[in-house]
């Protein structure tokens, strides 16, 4: 039986943690991450931004988001199952993305583009963050870690046309931030607006060179359509792309749209959370994404969409 994405989630990472998983039990042994998140919290009451490890790297976070940068500081990582999970998918496909560029959209502080040059053997890193206080973090981060010559950093938005849009704040969590379309009704968040690009523009500009990709990571929260839409000559280079997949952070109409694109752009799918509920690699044809919402339930997860060479 499905379970409620929350549950599934609490399940995933209770699974991997007893099987230790990626060295999960190792790295979040859980007295230290009960003492690191404490004094997280403590920190929080007298300072904006303080420092940590996050792999190999030091870097600085904000104490105002209570999930990535908290679990960041507590285990010097975010997500080791959906990360794993990535790349022993694509080691097991086969596709060589060591020595290649990695293209983050939506990459916070340095989440996923930073480790990927540090940790995981890309040569370089394009990342777009269009959130300024996120993105005054990264350009430090990047900064201080010697990774200026690797990894270029934008402060915009990615999405089907370029010009202005309204990005909502997550508050406690700078990982839902979201582009909205109707910013008087965000209740209690704060919103900004941002600059807005398309890929099909930063490839015409030459800030992103299709041919070099190894593996694209979309992190935009419902906005993953949108992004793909203004993203031609990505979709027809054979690259990876990961994207979240939640069904609460899209209307139906869009979420047809999203699963005719994966459909129709892409031959093989993985269910990440799949992947890390059970602890198995599942490749599937990429049209199988339309049956992850036949029942009607609420889906929230990650996929991985590859291309046969």
């Amino acid at each position: 039986m499905p379970l409620p994405p929350t549950l599934e989630a609490a399940a995933r990472v209770a699974f991997a943690w007893l099987c230790n998983r990626f060295g999960l039990r190792e790295r979040r042994p859980l007295g230290r991450f009960l003492a690191r998140t404490a004094e997280f919290f403590s920190l929080s009451l007298r300072r904006s931004v303080v420092e940590t490890q996050l792999g190999s790297l030091s870097v600085l976070v904000s104490t105002a988001d209570r999930t990535i940068a908290r679990s960041v500081y507590t285990s010097g990582d975010w997500d080791p199952l959906l990360v794993g999970s990535v790349f022993d998918a694509l080691d097991a496909f086969g596709w060589r993305y060591r020595e290649t560029t990695f293209l983050e959209v939506g990459a916070n502080f340095g989440v996923y583009c930073l480790p990927a040059v540090a940790d995981y053997g890309f040569s370089r890193a394009v990342a777009y963050e269009p959130d300024p206080a996120a993105f005054d973090l990264l350009a430090r981060n990047i900064e201080r870690n010697g990774l200026r010559e690797r990894v270029s950093a934008h402060n915009a938005a990615l999405s089907s046309e370029p010009g202005e849009l309204v990005l909502s704040l997550g508050g406690h969590n700078a990982g839902d931030n979201r582009i909205v379309s109707d910013p008087g009704r965000q209740g209690e968040r704060s919103a900004v607006r941002v600059p807005a690009r398309t890929l099909d523009d930063e490839v015409a500009e030459g800030r992103v060179v299709p041919s070099d990709l190894g593996l694209v990571w979309l992190d935009v929260q419902g906005h993953e359509f949108e992004v793909l839409r203004g993203a031609g000559r990505i979709l027809t280079a054979d690259t990876p792309v990961v994207l979240e997949y939640c069904t609460g952070m899209m209307h139906s109409e869009t979420r047809r749209g999203l699963d005719d694109l994966i459909a129709n752009s892409f031959d093989v799918m993985v269910d990440l959370g799949w992947c890390a509920l059970t602890g198995r690699l599942r490749f599937q044809p990429a049209n199988a994404v339309r049956s992850l919402v036949a029942d009607g339930r609420a889906v929230e997860t990650d996929l991985l969409l590859l291309h046969h060479s």
